[in-house]
């Protein structure tokens, strides 16, 4: 049982490291941070883990439920960031709001805009007077989603040119 509380207890230690490093001012997005935070953290664990277990099962119970809770608490909040709901909920609990506010704040062409920015912001995109074009970040992505997708057998994407 100690690795499974571990675990989490180290967990908990990476989820407090992510909150304080969100509040430094640090050039980098949120995941990131927490990778930094988790990444950290988890070589910690991991090679406590191995100097106490070795490879036994409990060092794989440790290791996987550790990344099981990182792997979840990255998920629920890039799900939180991109959450019209949770959105609209942190913009209700700023200042009130009419129908037609909030209407336009969730216009298509407006939702549209923000992801591009998010996209430029994060340098997958730069955005020029000829339009949108991809970086080295963005066509490092596009390859690895390719690739992504090609091991796991999933359908290529509708062109929309």
């Amino acid at each position: 049982m100690l690795p499974v509380f571990g675990a989490l207890s180290v967990f908990a230690g990476a989820v407090a490291s992510h909150a304080i490093i969100c509040r430094l001012p640090v050039g980098l997005n949120i995941v990131f941070r927490f990778v930094i935070a988790g990444g950290v953290l988890g070589l910690f664990w991991t090679g406590w883990l191995y100097g106490n277990f070795g490879l036994a099962p409990q060092f794989w119970a440790g290791v996987l439920v550790y990344g099981l809770c990182c792997e979840l608490y990255v998920f629920l909040f890039t799900l939180a960031m991109s959450s019209i709901s949770a959105n609209l909920l942190v913009s209700l609990s700023r200042r009130a709001m009419t129908a037609a506010e909030i209407e336009q704040l969730y216009d298509s062409r407006a939702m549209v805009a923000s992801r591009i920015d998010r996209l430029v912001a994060v340098g997958l995109f730069d955005e020029t007077a000829a339009g949108l074009t991809l970086t080295a970040k963005g066509v490092r992505t596009v390859r690895t989603f390719g690739r992504l997708r090609a091991f796991f057998r999933h359908p290529p994407p509708v062109d929309l040119g």
